[in-house]
């Protein structure tokens, strides 16, 4: 696998595993303890493949991409099967966040998986010349970001944050009190 390619899985690991931590403000307590469990794990591996020359693990990280995207579909078919969807249940998640995420996670099972159908080892790749590996970088930087981005704003800790340009503070000194 080339190097632009892992950095590409790499990137949207991170970003998955950006997002399911950032569902877990908000999120009922089942939910909330798995988000943060595959988001840290997502996290670790993201930064294990883009430091390593090698995809670190792949038939590990190959279970563990599709693993939250088909909790959350056999969570939702289960809740319509039986008709009463619970009040915290999955149908009380935000959408767009788990449908970016599992676009996320499912772009690096199909890459992971790819690479595992291939009966022989891969042979070494040249290094990419510096401008390319860099346009390739800041392609697939560009993508997760434009996809982590608005799921990120879309959860409940996006909601609570606070808009760039007003994080000062300003204290009136009539009332004492902060605006």
């Amino acid at each position: 696998m080339s190097t632009i390619n892992r950095t590409h899985v790499a990137f949207a690991a991170v970003g998955a595993g950006l997002i399911h931590l950032a569902l877990v403000v908000g999120s009922p307590p089942p939910f909330a303890v798995a988000f943060a469990l595959v988001g840290a794990a997502e996290l670790v591996w993201g930064v294990a493949a883009m430091a390593a020359p090698r995809l670190p693990l792949p038939r590990v990280a190959f279970a563990g991409a599709l693993l939250p995207t088909l909790l959350w579909a056999a969570v939702l078919l289960a809740e319509v099967a039986l008709g009463t969807p619970a009040a915290g249940g999955a149908a009380s998640l935000p959408l767009l966040p788990l449908a970016a995420a599992s676009a996320l996670g499912l772009f690096c099972a199909a890459v992971l998986g790819v690479r595992l159908r291939r009966s022989a080892p891969p042979a070494p790749r040249p290094a990419p010349g510096a401008a390319r590996y860099l346009v390739g970088l800041f392609a697939g930087a560009l993508v997760v970001a434009s996809i982590t981005t608005p799921a990120l704003a879309a959860t409940e800790a996006g909601r609570y944050a606070h808009p760039h340009g007003e994080h000062s503070v300003v204290v009136d000194p009539h009332h004492g009190d902060h605006r």
